[in-house]
Order: C-alpha cells, then structure tokens, then sequence
C-alpha cells in the first residue's frame, strides 16, 4: 500500500463525488504553480491505486499527482450502476472538482484505465494536456482485427469465429460480491462487441501522446491456449496493436512516444519504474513549456 505522511503533504481519504465515497490520493497539490498540470491516474481493471506506488511518489517531485479507486474497488464505495465511459469520467470530474484541482491534467491510464482515459480526453477535451497509456486495453480494436491475428497464425475461419463468440458473446452471470471488478468487465467487452465505436466518435485533442508497450510474454505454461501458439500470439498482437497506435500518436499532431519495453509485462509500472517515471518526467517538462509559451503569447 502507498505509504502516508503528514511529512510529505500525501493524503489518503475518502471523497465523495456525485454522492458517492471514493478512496483518492493525493500528494504535491500544495506546491502546485497554478496552470501547470496534475498527473491523473486511472487504474487497470479492478486494479487499486497502490498499483502506482512504485512510481507515484516520485512523480509527484516534480508535477502534483492524483490516484483513486473508482466505485467498488479498494476503499471506495459500491455501487451497482455498470461503469460505462460517461459515468466513470463522470464520477473522476467530480472527484477533481470537489477537490478545487482545475486542469489542465496529464492523464495515466493502465490497462482498462486506458480506455477511461482516452474518453475523458474526448469528452473534456480543453482539460487535458497529454496522454500516457501504459499497456492500454486496445480501444482501436475491431473484431476483424483481432480475428486477422488467428489468420496469421494460420487457424481456420470456423476455429477463428467460435473463439470470438466464447471471448464476446458468452453470457456472465452478475457476480455481485465482486460487482465492480466484474462489472468492467462486462463493459469492455460490450465495448469490444461494437468495435469501441462509443470511444471512436470521441475526438481526440491535440495533445502529446505516449505508449508504453509490454514487450514480456508472461502467461504461466499452465495457462498457456491449448488452441494456437500462444506466444506467437501475444507478439503478432503487440506489433498489430503498436501500428494502430502509431497512427494515434500522428493523428494528435504533438510530439508523441511509443516506448517498448522487452523487460516488462502487462504491468509495466511495477517491472521499469524507472522507464514510466523518467519518460512522464519528459512529457510534463515538454508541457509546461507549451503552456508557458502560450501564456507568455509566444
């Protein structure tokens, strides 16, 4: 867990936003320079805030940094309404208002925190001044892409399509101890089931764009599809992945990063810290330069 104290000025503390308790960290808001941005983390898949504690203090050196656990996981309060894109960057708006931390934010999304991400930037685009996703669910994804995976894999279309149905359209039967973890699940894949087309139509602002890519195949043997190479698989994935993010990071017309890391898994954040740290450093420096020639009118 991130380690508090009174010291270093980091809170820990329930809030509530949009009538709802959330667990949220905070450290570094009491020397911030006004117009100079917050690091915002959001979270993977029923992942918790401590997630970033290998990189979050050092972070928050150099640019003030928010965490926190969306509605129920961690410490924050249950709630049984399903997290779509708009009730989750709703909630997060509330929480930074209720807070008095006005934009513009650098934005940190891992996993599943990606697609959150990416969305807050479509629909409060004036409020965002860069984008980090580290190992990002793929949100540029369609279903002919991920089938297009198991053709160069060399399996048969009738293997490909029973495959898609067992990944997309198998029924979940609501888990209501573990309701949040499982409730964004079943939002991804319903976003996965239209080709993420609610996230598509959002713009993207014309913000510094970085990846961070996991480049270490980590599934156990045990664990490994009995089906196709699985390996194979999660390399073709990666590269067909990175290719669709390469054109994001253009699209953004800034100066953006695809870092791919061979040493690091899915949680990139824990195997080279000392990659995320030193990289966001990049782009909050690069930022507040940006920002600093426009109020200087240059």
């Amino acid at each position: 867990m991130l380690t508090l104290s009174v010291a270093t000025y980091a809170q820990e503390k329930l809030v509530k936003a949009n009538g709802i308790h959330f667990n949220v960290y905070t450290k570094g808001m009491e020397s911030r320079v006004p117009g100079t941005p917050v690091i915002v983390f959001e979270n993977g898949m029923g992942s918790r805030l401590d997630n970033w504690d290998k990189v979050i203090g050092q972070i928050s050196g150099f640019a003030p940094v928010l965490a926190y656990d969306r509605a129920g996981i961690g410490k924050s309060e249950k709630v049984y309404q399903m997290p779509g894109i708009k009730f989750v960057n709703e909630n997060l708006r509330a929480i930074l208002k209720t807070l008095n931390i006005p934009p513009p934010y650098i934005l940190v999304g891992h996993s599943f925190g990606g697609v959150y991400i990416r969305t807050y930037a479509g629909f409060y685009p004036d409020e965002v001044a860069g984008l980090v996703f580290v190992d990002p669910a793929d949100f540029t994804e369609t279903k002919n892409d991920w089938n297009n995976i198991f053709r160069t894999l060399g399996l048969p279309e009738e293997k490909i399509e029973a495959m898609l149905r067992r990944r997309l359209y198998q029924v979940s039967k609501t888990d209501s101890l573990n309701y949040g973890p499982w409730s964004e699940l079943q939002v991804l894949t319903e976003l996965r089931r239209n080709d993420f087309a609610e996230v598509s139509k959002l713009p993207l602002p014309s913000v510094p764009v970085y990846f961070f890519v996991g480049g270490k195949f980590e599934v156990p043997v045990e664990m490994r599809s009995k089906e196709y190479d699985h390996e194979k698989f999660f390399h073709v994935k990666n590269n067909s992945n990175m290719d669709r993010w390469k054109h994001l990071i253009y699209a953004s017309k800034k100066p953006g990063a695809l870092i791919y890391l061979t040493n690091a898994g899915h949680y990139i954040q824990r195997d080279e810290p000392e990659s995320v740290i030193a990289n966001i450093k990049i782009l909050t420096d690069a930022v507040n330069k940006d920002l600093s020639g426009k109020s200087s009118g240059h």
